[in-house]
Formats: structure tokens, sequence, C-alpha cells
């Protein structure tokens, strides 16, 4: 089942938002492929949260206006929409969608309770020449399917979809490559910055997760981070986490949010 859609206002020409659930606010924070394989996860999480998932601007039917240059750029979006909720909101980003909530975060944590960042990008360490993700431009379809899933047919079935799915998919598709080509998945700016994260964080990575290539990627943002923080690695998935694992991954959020607001009380 589909959650409803609804358009509101955060202080911008308005952005295409889905809700879904009662409870705590959740603010979900989708990854490149935009909200279109996250219907079980939201589904999952509505449960317990009263889920706010926007689509970005650029994916599903949010405008991109001239100022939407970078994710520096969407955070301040995000920040106007934070503004709007009733009490701190839980954070919940996936790939794009954890950097987003990374950029976001060092900005202002006043109404942010925590953070769970799943398969985050958004850094990089090492030699210039040395790379830390996977160049899915450069590869071919296969081994980006392997490296989002952990094989070439553990991908959604397209052919199951509608043409405006597919064709919201291939908006999507366009916006990431808009938003992270240069510089690649990063910004360079953003590790430095990372200490002004002080809401605990919880990161969670797939086993199979053959897009973030550098082995020190999830220690190097642990250490950064200027509060507490926890990892955990989920079995049988790749990059997409939320896609392949998403009870699991929901299971993960609701015990750690609980716990971040009782320490908050």
């Amino acid at each position: 089942m589909t959650a409803p859609s609804t358009a509101i206002a955060a202080g911008d020409p308005g952005m295409d938002v889905r809700t879904v659930g009662t409870g705590s606010p959740l603010l979900f924070l989708h990854g490149e492929s935009g909200l279109l394989f996250c219907d079980a996860l939201l589904q999952r999480l509505g449960e317990q949260f009263t889920v706010v998932a926007p689509s970005h601007p650029g994916w599903g039917a949010s405008p991109r206006l001239a100022t939407d240059r970078s994710l520096d750029d969407l955070a301040y979006r995000y920040l106007d929409l934070l503004e709007t909720f009733d009490e701190p909101a839980f954070v919940l980003g996936c790939g794009l969608g954890a950097w987003l909530a990374l950029e976001v975060a060092t900005k202002q944590q006043t109404d942010i309770s925590g953070l769970t960042l799943v398969s985050p990008v958004g850094i990089r360490t090492g030699e210039p020449t040395k790379r830390h993700y996977l160049d899915r431009y450069a590869v071919s379809a296969d081994a980006v399917a392997t490296a989002l899933y952990g094989a070439p047919d553990r991908g959604p079935d397209l052919s199951t979809r509608t043409d405006a799915e597919l064709l919201q998919l291939a908006r999507a598709q366009e916006a990431a490559a808009y938003y992270t080509w240069q510089p690649y998945l990063h910004n360079p700016s953003l590790l430095a910055r990372l200490h002004r994260v002080r809401r605990p964080v919880q990161i969670l990575s797939g086993a199979m997760d053959g897009m973030i290539l550098a082995d020190d990627h999830v220690a190097t943002l642990q250490a950064a981070l200027g509060g507490p923080t926890e990892s955990h690695v989920l079995p049988d998935a790749g990059h997409r986490v939320e896609e392949q694992q998403p009870d699991a991954l929901a299971q993960h959020v609701v015990r750690f949010a609980r716990e971040t607001a009782a320490v908050r009380r």
C-alpha cells in the first residue's frame, strides 16, 4: 500500500510529502531512488511514528528551485520543515538521504532528537586517486546492481512498474546525478563539520554494500561525530538496506529512537 501524499509549504513553494502513521514525528530522508521502493519501510515505521517523508527537490513531484544546487542548499529546506513540528523529530536518512541528514544536523539540532544513518555517503577519505565509492557511471549495470543489492538479480522487478513510476525513477536518477556528480557523492567540507553533530547517531550498513569501497568509512564517521554513536551491520543486504531489510531496519530505528527519547527525558 502506498502511503498518502500531501503537499506542504515549508518556507518554499512546497515539497511533495508523504505522511503515514501516528506517534512522535520521524523525518524520513530518502536515498537516490526516491520513495518509489520504500513503501514497506514507511508502513512499518508508521506503526510507531508519524512518518513525514518528503520527496527532495528534483524527486517525485517536488520542484527544484534555481537555488537548489547542492545537498548543502537542500539542508536549509529541511531546517524550515523541522521547525513546523510540535516536538523534536527523529531523523532517518538512507544513502544520499543520510548525507543530507548530516548536512542538516551540522547546522542546527534543536529540532532533532537523534539520527539513524543507513549506508551513509557524503564524506571521503584517502588519496585523491583512491576510490572511496564505486563509480556507478563507469561500470556495467550488473556491477551497479551487485553493489546496490548484493547480486545482479536481487533488485526490484521494474517490469511490474507503471509508466508513471518508471518516469519517477528516471527523474530520481537525473536528480541524483545533478546533486552528487561533482564532487562525487561527497561534500569536501562536511567531514570537518561533523563534530557539530552532538545528537545520538546510529549507523547501519549492509554486509554486501559494494557502493562504499573505503574500509574505514564507518569508523571515520563515528570518530568525527561529536556525540554518542553506535553502528551495526545488517546481513543479506547491499547498499539499499531500506529496500532489502525493511523490517530489521525498522526494528533498529524503533529501539534506538526509544533509547534516545529516554535519555533526553
